[in-house]
């Protein structure tokens, strides 16, 4: 008898990913394929939803070619993607023109009306600040700037919705998603009519929200044939990806949080309820009531590479042997990872690097290990905000190319006095999307403990001790450089 697989796709910024795997988590095959950003004009960022669904197609049908795997074998369907794009379709599921995506940067006018008209009761409802990323300021741009875009609009999906639309011919968008625009209600998990009144734009935009796990509708017939499976397979409403990669490596219980670290760098904790911080971001997690509140650093694994470039190492093994010479602390050289600007929680444009601190007696180690501990601060900071609010840290979980550095992974924990759990081989959230799939139509009882017990821990950072004073007093100073600099930063931009 063939075993029962659950196929699980993301639609992210650049690529696609898919899985087929078990409900349990054991993956058989997976597949990506890429797909080009357009940018019409200097801080424009669409894409064409076509390449979304043409890239789903694909590979869907890769994934079951190499696991030659029957159409009837795959059980359900479970789908995430770039949160916050603006997609307008028609009443006959058509796109209106090519979707504005969370890139994009042209609304900052918008997000200023909204944040002087609306602005405490967004944060109140809502839990968040406006920021040109969202749908709602783009829609307030469309109206202005594209009346006759908005006129002909059935409603505005997220790339997740337009995906499940073409799935399923159901125009709904997941909780875990829909969560992230301005006008979502966190406390009532539906959209707020209040602020959509505030904000002046049309109802009708704004879909039906449906759980993560709920099977929103069978797979078409002309859909089935694109991506070679069955017609009538149950499709899943799914999430937002950064939720779903959270489910993938393990986020179940309040207090643990994800930290996805690459070029970028993201912590999102756990919580019971939503918590509100104007400096950070809040969304429902893909299981049912959690939340996630935390925020992202622009240079994490690009401030080591700019590093690199800099001093004209050859790889970052060698450079992270050199940061080991160096004592905890740099010698007291800090260094701020503003090297373009930050996201949260300082949401600064302006925001530059620094190293803090320089003397005669710096060298190399001192300057790698600064911007090593200046990560962890970055990190710890988005932490102490969310602490602030009300959110509690218990574990940092651990995904990326960072975590192969041992060093570069205790010194997160050191700094932010938390142990550090780094999963082994994760693929993040298209495995997300397999457990909500696979919970969805019952091969499971829970999508969390599944997904628990599915993350590999390849090795768990424990605090030291010894240096927790030290860096609680770098970290005073690391808090306080922002503040004293940002009346020059301002001053210095370009």
């Amino acid at each position: 008898m063939k075993q029962d697989l659950l196929l699980g796709i993301d639609v992210g910024t650049t690529n696609v990913k898919a899985i087929l795997a078990t409900p349990e988590g054991r993956v058989v095959a997976q597949a990506t394929e890429g797909y080009p950003l357009l940018t019409p004009r200097p801080g424009w960022v669409e894409q064409n939803p076509a390449d979304w669904w043409q890239g789903t197609a694909s590979v869907s049908r890769r994934v079951m070619a190499l696991a030659e795997a029957a159409p009837e074998q795959v059980k359900a369907i479970g789908l995430s993607g770039q949160g916050a794009a603006a997609v307008l379709v028609d009443a006959a599921g058509e796109p209106v023109r090519p979707g504005i995506i969370w890139m994009d940067a042209r609304s900052e006018a918008e997000c200023g009306w909204m944040r002087a008209t609306c602005g405490p009761e967004i944060l109140r409802i809502n839990g968040k600040q406006p920021g040109p990323y969202n749908m709602d300021p783009k829609l307030r741009w469309l109206a202005t700037h594209e009346p006759e875009s908005l006129r002909k609009a059935a409603y505005s999906l997220t790339t997740t919705g337009y995906v499940t639309l073409k799935l399923t011919g159901e125009a709904v968008l997941n909780v875990s998603d829909a969560s992230i625009p301005f006008a979502f209600d966190q406390a009532a998990c539906d959209w707020s009519d209040e602020l959509i009144s505030c904000f002046g734009i049309e109802r009708r935009l704004y879909p039906r929200v449906a759980a993560c796990e709920d099977v929103i509708g069978g797979l078409r017939a002309e859909a089935a044939e694109a991506m070679g499976l069955r017609a009538g397979t149950p499709v899943i409403a799914g999430g937002e990806d950064t939720s779903a990669a959270g489910l993938a490596v393990g986020v179940s219980q309040p207090g643990q949080a994800m930290l996805s670290l690459g070029t970028g760098g993201s912590l999102y904790i756990a919580t019971a309820q939503p918590v509100a911080h104007p400096n950070l971001l809040t969304f429902a997690h893909v299981l049912s009531q959690q939340w996630f509140i935390g925020g992202t650093i622009v240079a994490f694994g690009a401030a080591l590479a700019w590093t690199r470039d800099l001093l004209g190492h050859g790889d970052f093994e060698a450079m992270t042997t050199l940061a080991a010479e160096s004592a905890a602390g740099a010698d007291g050289l800090l260094f701020l990872p503003y090297l373009s600007g930050e996201l949260q929680p300082i949401n600064d444009g302006h925001a530059r690097g620094v190293f803090f601190g320089l003397s005669l007696n710096t060298r190399q180690p001192q300057l790698i290990r600064a911007v090593l501990e200046g990560t962890a601060h970055a990190m710890r900071h988005n932490a102490e905000v969310a602490a602030e609010s009300g959110a509690t840290l218990s574990e940092l979980r651990a995904v990326g190319g960072p975590t192969r550095s041992a060093l570069w992974c205790q010194i997160i924990a050191d700094v932010t006095n938390q142990p550090l759990t780094v999963l082994k081989d994760n693929p993040g959230a298209p495995l997300g999307d397999v457990f909500l799939a696979a919970a969805g139509v019952g091969l499971i009882p829970d999508a969390g403990s599944a997904a628990t017990q599915a993350a590999v821990v390849e090795r768990v950072y424990t605090p030291n001790a010894a240096v927790r004073d030290l860096y609680d007093q770098q970290f005073a100073v690391y808090r306080g450089l922002y503040p004293a600099l940002k009346a020059s930063f301002d001053a210095n931009s370009l």
